[in-house]
């Protein structure tokens, strides 16, 4: 919303204007996010560089090194995962406040606020909290952090607590996008050398699996990647708005160019009409 209230096109919302607004907001974003993290740290922030990629510079601006190819590629994948995923809850915000004409900045802070919760982007901070709940031993072996988890998922389900990271209102029999995200987690499981977090991972969805036959969706692999990464758990779900900002202004420039009001109609089912004596 800052970034809108100073920019020099804030109410343009023609074509050339909003492609202008999405590349700016593309391109500041990782430089907010990586603030973000290293101000909770006491860290003053890292200038980019010009001779780093879009996913090395984030880590750059997060982190104040360069990280090795596997971890940029790992961080790549899931910054492709993440940019775009059809009528979700944030890009439907976003079409909404964009059909009244308001402009693309504030369409996409309407769909930051509804990415914020736990059932949508929030979930990939929830899985982690998943992790810490259960607890993350790094002396464990696979076995036995599997065994844990296995444990601690069938006493969840016991007592009916709604375990993050599994289910999609799309996907019924798999989120089509996790085996690639779990392929860039392994990865960073041998890299960083922590079998346990694989243990926790295999032990949660097997007793998911065998309990509910309910699969993992792409906050469930995510999460524990950007753990490994080094990012804070808070950090997550803005990563998921540095992705994400690419997909939520190609369906706001969408709604602008052939739009209509979205106005949903509601069927009351109540109490008949009461009078007051």
């Amino acid at each position: 919303s800052v970034l809108g209230a100073r920019h020099e096109l804030a109410e343009d919302s023609s074509p050339e204007a909003n492609m202008k607004k999405a590349l700016d907001l593309w391109a500041a974003m990782p430089a907010v996010v990586a603030y973000d993290q290293r101000r909770r740290h006491g860290q003053e922030p890292v200038e980019p560089r010009e001779d780093l990629d879009y996913s090395a510079n984030f880590l750059w601006m997060t982190f104040g090194e360069e990280q090795v190819p596997e971890v940029v590629e790992a961080f790549n994948v899931s910054m492709i995962l993440y940019a775009e995923h059809s009528f979700n809850a944030s890009t439907f915000t976003a079409r909404v406040v964009t059909s009244t004409l308001s402009d693309l900045h504030s369409a996409v802070t309407a769909a930051i606020g509804a990415l914020k919760g736990p059932l949508h982007g929030g979930a990939n901070e929830a899985v982690m909290h998943t992790f810490d709940e259960i607890g993350i031993r790094s002396e464990e072996s696979l076995e036995e952090a599997a065994s844990r988890a296995k444990t601690w998922m069938e006493d969840a389900l016991a007592q009916k607590k709604k375990v993050m990271g599994f289910g999609h209102r799309v996907y019924k029999h798999g989120d089509s996008r996790v085996p690639t995200m779990k392929a860039a987690l392994d990865k960073m499981i041998a890299h960083y050398g922590r079998p346990e977090l694989l243990g926790l991972y295999n032990g949660l969805e097997q007793a998911m699996d065998e309990a509910k036959a309910i699969k993992p969706n792409l906050d469930y692999p995510a999460g524990p990647t950007y753990h490994l990464m080094g990012f804070d758990t808070q950090t997550f779900t803005p990563l998921f708005v540095a992705s994400r900002i690419t997909g939520w202004t190609a369906h706001i420039m969408e709604q602008v160019a052939s739009n209509s009001l979205i106005r949903p109609l509601s069927e009351y089912n109540g109490p008949e009409e009461r009078h007051v004596p």
